[in-house]
């Protein structure tokens, strides 16, 4: 670009971990700016702006190609919901630049302040909704494990939700984890910690969490009964673990509802379930 850069993007973005772009919407960015006072770029009235910034260095499928045409160009533009301002850095939600790109433009977005407008969700994102209004209610205990955290979105409500928990989330990226941190750093909650780790090989001791959250994730593994095999020997006998998975949606084999039961059950857990829309909520006890 031949504009001015008036700052860069400070985060845990880099190409490996942006392959995952859908999971950046939750996810919080610096824009440290050099010379401009955030007081120039920032309004009262405004909850989002478009940042314009340096195109992603990386291609993505095919079946993704608006993802290449939005962010892999001339130019990337992202809409972005601001948290908050710290000196020179703007903390805003959503930013799709990886680290240290360079930003040319920060410009307030009025659509989304209108007391009607919303952003337009996905269908995965509406179900995701439907079932975390019933499923995190039940996420309790002293210790808790995010298990398949991503970038900490819903371990980072299940801490606001507990104050008084410790919850742990774990993926398997280092980098990902980093941006968990700074998520959690940029929302002011303290009581949670993440760790790059295999569900297959969890690096904690027996019986070191009073609850599991397994969302949306076993149905990407290759080996679901080794995975609840270790989400077993995490908790005590009083434990649970809690399930989420989409009736639609699957990699390759396509599970219903009495086929995660089977799963769980083979396991060593005695198993009790819901169906909310396409998904099957279940809460799994040690028999």
């Amino acid at each position: 670009m031949s504009f001015k850069p008036i700052g860069k993007v400070s985060n845990f973005a880099d190409e490996e971990t942006m392959q995952l772009l859908a999971l950046w919407k939750e996810s919080v960015s610096i824009v440290e700016l050099d010379e401009v006072d955030p007081k120039e770029l920032l309004f009262e009235e405004y909850s989002h702006y478009i940042v314009v910034h340096d195109p992603l260095e990386m291609e993505f499928p095919e079946k993704r190609d608006e993802w290449n045409k939005r962010f892999c160009r001339h130019t990337g533009v992202s809409v972005v919901e601001l948290i908050k301002v710290d000196g020179n850095k703007i903390y805003f939600k959503g930013l799709f630049a990886k680290n240290r790109a360079p930003v040319y433009g920060v410009m307030p977005y009025t659509s989304f302040d209108s007391k009607e407008a919303e952003f337009p969700p996905a269908g995965m994102e509406i179900l995701k909704k439907q079932t975390m209004d019933v499923a995190l209610p039940h996420v309790d205990g002293s210790t808790i494990l995010d298990a398949g955290c991503g970038v900490g979105s819903l371990t980072l409500q299940m801490a606001r939700m507990n104050p008084e928990a410790k919850v742990t989330g774990i993926d398997l990226l280092e980098r990902t984890m980093e941006q968990c941190r700074l998520n959690a750093i940029s929302y002011d909650i303290e009581n949670t910690s993440f760790k790059a780790a295999s569900i297959y090989e969890l690096p904690f001791e027996d019986e070191s969490f009073d609850t599991v959250t397994c969302f949306f994730m076993l149905h990407h593994l290759d080996d679901i009964p080794k995975a609840l095999s270790e989400a077993r020997r995490m908790i005590p006998g009083t434990g649970k673990v809690l399930a989420v998975e989409p009736l639609d949606h699957n990699h390759g084999i396509e599970r219903g509802i009495q086929d995660w039961i089977d799963h769980f059950e083979n396991a060593g857990f005695s198993v009790e379930t819901q169906q909310i829309s396409r998904a099957v909520f279940i809460t799994a006890r040690p028999n």
